[in-house]
């Protein structure tokens, strides 16, 4: 009896919470290395203020610490590097897990990504050249994770469980950075300044051999599904519809001379623009700026993330019933979504430079970063809007924002290396007047330019959804008159299969593209 319970348990259940586990420790390992970064580099004219959150720390002045006379603005180059090779193996890792195995290209890449994250701390200690190069070599791998546990996520996620299936998975990068900056800060102060990227690591490593024993590419090739959940899928013709060896003519001029698709990108290249401020340049802003200890800053970084995931998922709802009972177009939808969340955030950032309270500054980043939430429902799904058939594609396009971190890493290295200790403050207002001018700019571009609309090449809708095997035609008159009959049946229901697709296709909560 419990071996046939065990057999029975739904396999797409345990693929949903590995995945979750996997996004929450590979962007995890972009948080940890930022906060690492901040406590180990020195400040020798910066006294630090009382920590009343996370007193008496018990590495500080042992040999369990670590302090390296460098420049605080090198350390941006090191998230630099790490972004220029993720962005480089985004399209090719889609590529790889198309035409191979999602399930392997997802595991070796966490697994690769895992084992140099390990031999960080020796090179952060003995070698800093060769950090860049780790660096560089975990974005390669890294860069063909998510869309590698995308097409594994699309196969397992039945029509019915799509939006809570991905909606739970992605949850996973959305709380990352918050549970990496608490466990980075108090491993800093009460363990050592190394034992973070141990952790982060290690768990990595176990989590690719788990995911790679345990979990396969399509319910297909699963040998012990059960029995309730292979009838789940053979309903829901997931068995069938596979795409093998589908070749579909791509028209990339209709793409690429699309102003709403350039709206998508231009918002993902805001939003990783953020997204390295946050993750990156946040932490180094508290040091600076207000010399708080590494474990205060990790606790008052990881908040403002906190209120933002706990936003994205009713505020995805929230959109998808303003839509379903017709109260505003998708397009309206999309607009007003992506001007209210980072609208108010690049609000905030711009506030953040005229203020000069450690406590103001929390406060504006958490009302900032909370409110973005809302933009997840406007640019992200909006691919799935304008080309249901060719969303991927417009998706890959947009994981070209990958630049706006690039540029704002390097721009923070510029800021901050022309600027002596006693002007850092003013480097870092400058800083943030730029990110917040960017903000708004992209706001405006997709306020203009964005639409919900099925655009004009995006295919015929009646393919879509539909696929109906055509009868051989021959002299019978029963062959004939099944064949009429297929055709009415066809075209009777065609409306209601594709008002289905257009409120699939809408749904805030069943597309998540951008980490």
């Amino acid at each position: 009896m419990a071996m046939a319970c065990c057999v029975d348990c739904p396999k797409r259940y345990l693929m949903v919470f590995l995945g979750f586990i996997g996004l929450l420790v590979s962007i995890g390992f972009r948080t940890c290395f930022a906060l690492v970064m901040v406590h180990v580099t020195n400040h020798t004219s910066a006294k630090r203020d009382a920590d009343t959150l996370f007193p008496n720390c018990t590495a500080t002045g042992t040999s369990r610490n670590l302090q390296l006379h460098i420049d605080p603005s090198r350390v941006f180059l090191f998230y630099t590097a790490f972004y220029c090779g993720t962005l480089v193996t985004q399209i090719p890792g889609g590529i790889l897990a198309a035409r191979y195995s999602s399930k392997w290209v997802c595991g070796l890449s966490i697994l690769v990504s895992s084992v140099l994250f390990l031999v960080l701390p020796t090179a952060i200690q003995y070698n800093l050249p060769a950090v860049y190069v780790i660096r560089v070599l975990q974005g390669l791998a890294e860069g063909c994770s998510v869309p590698a546990l995308n097409g594994v996520i699309s196969e397992w996620a039945p029509k019915t469980e799509r939006s809570r299936m991905i909606t739970i998975a992605y949850a996973g990068a959305y709380i990352s950075p918050a549970i990496a900056l608490i466990t980075t800060g108090a491993c800093a102060c009460y363990v050592s300044w190394s034992s973070s990227i141990y952790i982060y690591g290690g768990c990595g490593v176990v989590w690719s051999l788990v995911w790679m024993v345990c979990v396969y590419d399509n319910p297909r090739h699963h040998p012990s599904l059960g029995e309730r959940e292979r009838g789940l899928f053979q309903t829901d013709h997931s068995f069938n519809n596979s795409t093998d060896g589908e070749a579909d003519i791509i028209p990339w001029r209709g793409i690429l001379t699309s102003l709403p698709v350039y709206a998508i990108i231009v918002g993902a290249f805001c939003r990783n623009w953020i997204s390295a401020v946050l993750l990156t340049q946040q932490p180094q802003y508290f040091k600076d700026v207000y010399h708080m200890t590494t474990a205060k800053i990790g606790f008052l970084s990881a908040v403002p993330h906190v209120l933002m995931t706990m936003v994205v998922i009713p505020g995805g709802f929230l959109v998808d019933n303003v839509i379903s009972r017709g109260i505003c177009s998708i397009t309206v939808a999309r607009r007003l979504s992506e001007t209210l969340g980072f609208g108010l955030e690049a609000a905030s950032l711009m506030a953040i430079a005229f203020v000069g309270d450690w406590k103001k500054a929390f406060g504006l980043f958490c009302a900032g970063v909370g409110f973005s939430g809302f933009a997840i429902s406007g640019y992200q799904v909006n691919p799935l809007d304008l080309a249901p058939k060719y969303a991927s594609v417009v998706t890959g396009l947009s994981r070209l924002g990958m630049l706006g971190s690039i540029l704002s890493t390097l721009i923070a290295y510029f800021a901050r290396d022309v600027v002596t200790n006693a002007d850092v403050a003013t480097a870092w207002k400058r800083l943030f007047i730029i990110a917040a001018s960017i903000h708004f700019g992209g706001v405006i571009f997709y306020a203009v330019f964005a639409s919900g609309q099925r655009q004009p090449w995006s295919g015929s809708p009646s393919t879509l959804s539909v696929s109906i095997p055509q009868p051989v035609a021959n002299d019978d008159d029963v062959d004939d008159e099944t064949t009429r009959l297929l055709r009415r049946r066809l075209r009777h229901r065609r409306p209601h299969l594709l008002d289905a697709d257009s409120y699939e296709y809408g749904s805030t909560t069943r597309f998540f593209n951008t980490i």
